[in-house]
C-alpha cells in the first residue's frame, strides 16, 4: 500500500515537473510593472508584483484633537526623546556589528578566482549554462529602447553596439527590438513586453548534475574552509 502511493506520488510529481512554466511580463515607463506566472496551460495564473499597500505602519503617527479651552487643537504624538550618548553608543554597537559582518562576508576577486580555478569547475559551469540554455525558452520578445548619452559620439557608438547585438540575437529567438538614439537629450528608458518558457524538469536536472558533480563538490568545501578562517580572523 506505501509502495503504490509513493509510486503515484513519485508519477505525480514527475509528470508537474514535465508541465512547462510560463513567465510574462510587461514594463513601461509611468506604469506599474506586470508580471505573472502562468503554469498548468494558463489554468493557473499567480501575480509576481508585490502589492503595494496604504494602512497604518507601525512607526505612522495618528494626530489627535485637543478640545481644551473649547478650541480645537491638532496635536501629534512626541517622537520618544534619545540621548546623545546613547545614540552614540548604539551607531558604535551598529558599526562595529557591521564591520565584524564585513570581514566574515568580504569576498575579494582573490577569493573568486582561487575557487574558479577549481580543476573543471569552469567546464562545469559551461554544461549548466547549456543545461540551462536548453530548459528557458524564449516565446517571444519586443522591447523599444530610448538611449541618449552626454557625448552625441558615444550616443551613437552604443546605439550601435546594441544595433549589433539585437541583429545577432535576432536571427537566434523570436525577438523584436527596436533601439532609438537620441542626440539633442539625456535619457535612458524604454518599454517592452516578454514571455519566457521555463521546462522545469530540464532545469531541476541541469541544476543537479552540476551541483553534485565533483568539481562543484570540491568548490564548496573550498568555499566552507575559506568562511570558516574569516570567522576564525573576525
Amino acid at each position: 500500500m506505501l509502495l503504490s502511493i509513493a509510486l503515484i506520488s513519485f508519477f505525480l510529481l514527475l509528470l508537474l515537473l514535465l508541465i512547462p512554466v510560463d513567465l510574462v511580463g510587461q514594463a513601461a515607463p509611468g506604469r506599474r510593472q506586470d508580471i505573472s506566472l502562468v503554469w498548468l496551460f494558463g489554468l493557473i495564473k499567480i501575480n509576481l508584483q508585490p502589492q503595494i499597500g496604504t494602512g497604518d505602519g507601525p512607526y505612522e503617527e495618528k494626530a489627535g484633537i485637543d478640545k481644551k479651552g473649547g478650541r480645537e487643537k491638532t496635536i501629534h504624538p512626541r517622537p520618544p526623546i534619545e540621548t546623545s550618548q546613547e545614540k552614540v553608543q548604539e551607531e558604535g554597537r551598529k558599526e562595529a556589528c557591521g564591520e565584524r559582518e564585513r570581514k566574515i562576508r568580504g569576498w575579494s576577486l582573490k577569493d573568486a578566482l582561487s575557487i574558479l580555478q577549481t580543476d573543471g569547475l569552469v567546464d562545469n559551469l559551461k554544461l549548466l549554462l547549456r543545461g540551462l540554455a536548453r530548459a528557458i525558452r524564449i516565446s517571444y520578445l519586443r522591447a523599444s529602447l530610448h538611449i541618449g548619452l552626454e557625448d552625441p559620439a558615444e550616443t551613437g557608438f552604443m546605439a550601435a553596439c546594441l544595433w549589433s547585438a539585437a541583429g545577432y540575437l535576432q536571427s537566434l529567438y523570436p525577438l523584436e527590438i527596436d533601439i532609438q538614439p537620441s542626440f539633442f537629450r539625456q535619457r535612458l528608458d524604454g518599454e517592452g513586453c516578454a514571455s519566457v518558457r521555463i521546462w522545469p524538469a530540464l532545469m531541476l536536472l541541469a541544476l543537479l548534475r552540476f551541483a553534485l558533480s565533483r568539481p562543484s563538490l570540491s568548490a564548496s568545501l573550498r568555499i566552507v574552509k575559506m568562511m570558516s578562517r574569516k570567522r576564525q580572523k573576525a
